[in-house]
């Protein structure tokens, strides 16, 4: 009996290593593939300077080609906000504020890669001034990631749409069955809340 036991207690010292074994080089196989895709985006990345036509409060149009701000979520065309003197659509005071950003600056949007609707996911700058992160500032927006910090600045001086009632644009959006899945980072943070997943279960 006493064998019996060391020898299954020996099995199954040997299936754990095994399994951690495996795990182990599936690792390192991920990281490597990440690696590869990170440096493909980055070598696949395009520069556009416009001119710039605004489609929406985070939707931008140039040459034909439909680009998308990252980090940002813009209420949508129609999109009705409640302040003191009435309700207004704040999609549209959105797509005006890009707008009238636009115009006051040259503007440089990069990216490399596409969301579902074939949208380019890009960033544009002009010098040091990051758009999206402006338009966070401003209250025009709701912010994602990197300029959380901006939107900060935007609740604390109730700027914008932080100083009147409204929904989140995707809690809108997913009342009217217009939900889109916001785009993330890139495969890069797909990758890693799929392993966040897999080592929690």
């Amino acid at each position: 009996m006493c064998k019996g036991f060391v020898f299954e207690m020996g099995g199954n010292v040997a299936v754990v290593r095994r399994r951690l074994r495996d795990a182990l080089v599936g690792l390192c196989m991920l990281a490597l593939a990440l690696l590869i895709i990170a440096k493909l985006e980055q070598e696949a990345s395009i520069d556009l300077g416009g001119p710039f036509q605004v489609v929406d409060g985070d939707t931008l149009s140039s040459n034909g080609n439909r680009l998308r701000l990252l980090g940002i979520d813009a209420p949508e065309l129609g999109q009705q906000c409640i302040s003191g003197q009435g309700s207004y659509d704040c999609g549209v005071s959105a797509r005006d504020g890009l707008a009238a950003m636009l115009d006051r600056a040259d503007w440089v949007c990069e990216g490399g890669r596409q969301d579902k609707y074939r949208r380019l996911l890009v960033r544009c700058a002009s010098g040091r001034t990051d758009l999206a992160e402006e338009l966070a500032r401003r209250g025009l927006v709701v912010a994602e990631d990197d300029y959380l910090a901006a939107e900060a600045e935007a609740r604390a001086g109730q700027r914008g749409i932080w100083n009147v009632t409204f929904e989140k644009p995707s809690d809108w959006r997913r009342a009217r069955q217009l939900d889109e899945m916001e785009p993330d980072d890139g495969f890069m943070a797909f990758a890693i809340e799929r392993i966040g997943a897999w080592w929690r279960n």
